[in-house]
């Protein structure tokens, strides 16, 4: 399994459904004017593509060959990617949801080192996929993914 394909996991459930609160960062949007629904999920897919991009290269992509700096490269990458969602100001309608993404991008992001662990020790796939859909985080975030095509917004976050 690669790193990449987790974020992309993670960031292409949003787009299916997101929802829970959690830890960690800051969920203040700033005071700008809010965004257009448009110009919200533009702003959401460029920025999930950034942080793909800061992930996406071809080194130590293998679970059974990370290291914990590996582990650790890669939770303070979607913290930073958090931290920039945290800088986004979304339509009032959304308002709430976006803070929910954060968090729940953030319990995600806490929760990695295990499910790393967790895959770098099975060759199972099932065992790998069910250690990464048991996360509070991905529970959440496919929550909220749901939530948000409910209010019809498509977050195309693959990067």
């Amino acid at each position: 399994m690669r790193r990449l394909l987790i974020l992309l996991a993670a960031v292409t459930l949003l787009a299916a459904g997101c929802g829970g609160g959690g830890s960690g960062g800051s969920t203040t949007p700033p005071s700008a004017k809010p965004l257009t629904k448009a110009a919200y999920q533009a702003k959401l897919a460029s920025t999930a593509k950034e942080i793909g991009q800061q992930l996406g290269g071809p080194k130590n992509q293998d679970f059974s060959k990370m290291t914990a700096k590996d582990v650790q490269a890669f939770v303070d990458a979607m913290h930073a990617f958090t931290a920039k969602l945290g800088q986004i100001t979304p339509p009032a309608e959304v308002a709430g949801l976006h803070r929910q993404l954060i968090a729940a991008l953030n319990d995600f992001a806490d929760e990695f080192p295990g499910i790393a662990e967790k895959l770098k020790a099975t060759k199972d796939p099932s065992t790998a996929i069910a250690a990464l859909f048991g996360a509070k985080g991905i529970q959440e975030l496919v929550k909220l993914g749901n939530e948000f095509k409910k209010k019809g917004y498509n977050l195309n976050l693959n990067g």
